[in-house]
């Protein structure tokens, strides 16, 4: 059957002779991340399209499937608005065997597999009923809110009931229905997909930061004041803030402990180096803001909500300083409660880019919004914070783009180490689906997005696991939430500056002489003219070891001499530091940097 396209079957008028049209069977090996972001079924032809309007809320329509070599994909079209995994009557019958005499027959297919979506619950037919849970067949649903089309995967080495598999051939045919309103995909009979072969492997993702000076944020619900219960929890967290190694971490569900508590854990997980200290704040019910930069105010976006913005000092290493606003939103079904969260923060976004007020920012201050935002309902709180269309707008006042430059904030597409899942909350114990509860949400007019990535040690590779220190059950270990972790890389003095860059009318370093050194260095330079001079040490994350009162200097060779000390004059350790040289003339600044040793 040659396939029209749905618009093409309405204009011929045929919608009461042909109600679904469906492809040839049909097979596409395709890297689908399970986020509920759609981008990435572009290569994929659509396998089935259902007539509109023979359904109620869900009415279906367009279906495509896709396969690795792990996942089998579907992803669907409802028509309406709906929850994915409540409030709705959505079923999945998949055929495994293609024979319609196995299983339960719905539709004219034998299904082994019935999924009730709505319900969180399903039934595995080999031969004998099997009820099963979201584990069994390795379940996993996108997006978390409520939408219009869904995504879904099922791991094609499940075995349901412990010992039979699931998928036991290269074909599979099966029916969506709505049992609400009877509108079933297709109408008739099953879609059919056979298996492409191969495999199409994510490619496993760097841990570490791109460039020291990338400012690394990290956001973790810490499960019940997880982080202060020891024992094998303690290990565990300490093995993931190994690895993250955060400039600035987001702690939600600190509930018991206060900010000095939480500093002092980080603290001990991860000891300050030569000229560091740890900060941090905690003026809502849960969330702490950690950071290795001082915070120099905060405030409580709406009190009695958590909901907790910090200004970082980020230093004179870079241009800017830095905005951070945890969340930890209401759970569950509180809709309303996380819509006045939502629209809150857009209403402090819109204060803080506004003179006067609670707040006010200097133009193109980065910011990041981050935590455990719990958007598991209704998908408009998620759309409020990322557009800045507020719902209240008689207390929140109007809608307010959240970033400088009037657009969205950005929302990375953020996924495990070694796979495609995106998932932040995962409990097997538990009917509810793994979900995106943890996001990182940032101006990219103020800032570029690095590395990133979700620690969630439960599907990483054992390669992966041993190269970074990690076992496989941490994160779970750890809390019920695994950390989102993004690098950004700001307007910062520190990236190199080409070599052949020319004098001009400002100043240059030269080499420091001896370089590699120890214990001193001649920091030498030279200016082409008179202006006022700064002169620091920076290490390789970028933060200051030591700056040298310089000021006004004549035009000409100048040289300082650093004994390897840090401000405090201790002994910095050995390792490669950043010399900068900021000269002023006039309203420009001429910048360059150089790297040094540091040996024993």
């Amino acid at each position: 059957m040659v396939r029209l396209a749905r618009n093409t079957v309405m204009a011929l008028g045929l919608s009461a002779a042909l109600s679904w049209v469906v492809a040839p069977a049909t097979a596409a090996l395709a890297p689908i991340q399970l986020d509920g972001d759609f981008s990435d079924w572009a290569t994929v032809a659509l396998l089935g399209s259902d007539n509109p309007n023979d359904g109620g809320t869900v009415d279906f329509a367009d279906v495509w499937v896709a396969n690795d070599q792990d996942y089998l994909y579907i992803r669907f079209e409802t028509g309406g608005e709906v929850q994915p995994d409540e409030q709705q009557d959505i079923r999945l019958y998949v055929d495994t065997d293609m024979n319609a005499g196995t299983g339960t027959s719905f539709g004219g297919i034998g299904a082994e597999l019935v999924w009730e979506l709505g319900g969180r619950n399903g039934t595995f037919y080999s031969p004998g009923a099997t009820n099963i849970d979201h584990p069994d067949i390795g379940l996993l649903v996108g997006p978390t809110v409520s939408n219009t089309e869904f995504e879904l995967a099922l791991r094609r080495d499940a075995l349901p009931n412990g010992s039979d598999p699931l998928f036991t051939g290269n074909q599979i045919r099966f029916v969506l229905r709505d049992a609400n309103s009877g509108d079933t995909m297709p109408n008739s009979g099953g879609l059919n997909y056979t298996f492409a072969a191969g495999s199409n492997v994510a490619p496993t993702l760097s841990l570490t930061k791109d460039a020291p000076a990338d400012i690394r944020i990290a956001v973790w619900n810490v499960q019940n004041d997880g982080l202060f219960d020891g024992g094998s929890s303690e290990a565990a967290q300490g093995r993931m803030l190994d690895v993250m190694d955060p400039d600035v971490l987001i702690l939600c569900e600190t509930w018991n402990h206060d900010a000095n508590d939480a500093v002092a854990i980080i603290e001990q997980h991860l000891p300050s180096g030569a000229g560091e200290s740890w900060d941090g704040v905690k003026l809502d019910q849960g969330n702490v803001i950690v950071s290795r930069f001082p915070i120099l105010e905060s405030w409580e976006v709406n009190p009695g909500y958590r909901i907790t913005a910090a200004l970082v000092e980020l230093g004179p290493g870079y241009e800017t300083d830095l905005l951070v606003i945890a969340n930890h939103w209401r759970c569950c079904t509180a809709d309303d409660h996380r819509q006045e969260e939502a629209d809150s923060v857009i209403e402090f976004l819109a204060d803080a880019r506004t003179a006067g007020g609670a707040i006010t920012l200097a133009a193109n201050t980065p910011v990041v919004l981050g935590g455990d935002f719990n958007l598991v309902g209704w998908r408009q709180q998620l759309d409020t914070v990322v557009t800045g269309d507020i719902i209240n707008e008689g207390i929140y006042g109007p809608d307010s783009a959240p970033d400088w430059d009037g657009t969205d904030l950005a929302v990375p597409p953020t996924r495990h180490p070694d796979g495609r899942a995106s998932f932040t909350w995962r409990n097997d114990f538990s009917s509810f689906y793994p979900g995106v509860l943890d996001w990182i949400l940032y101006t990219d007019s103020a800032m570029t997005l690095k590395n990133h990535y979700i620690l969630e040690t439960r599907t990483m590779l054992p390669a992966t696991l041993a190269a970074n220190g990690l076992l496989q059950d941490d994160s779970w270990v750890a809390s019920d939430h695994a950390p989102r972790v993004a690098d950004f890389s700001l307007a910062n003095p520190l990236s190199p500056v080409p070599d052949s860059t020319p004098l001009r009318h400002g100043s240059r370093l030269m080499p420091n002489v001896p370089n590699p050194f120890n214990p001193t260095t001649q920091l030498r330079f030279e200016m082409a003219a008179a202006g006022e001079v700064e002169l620091a040490v920076y290490d390789a994350r970028g933060h200051l070891v030591r700056a040298f009162p310089v000021g006004h200097l004549a035009a000409g060779n100048h040289s300082v001499t650093w004994d390897g000390a840090d401000q405090s004059g201790r002994p910095a350790a050995s390792g490669v530091y950043h010399v900068q040289l900021l000269t002023k003339l006039g309203g420009e600044v001429v910048r360059d940097v150089r790297p040094v040793v540091l040996v024993e």
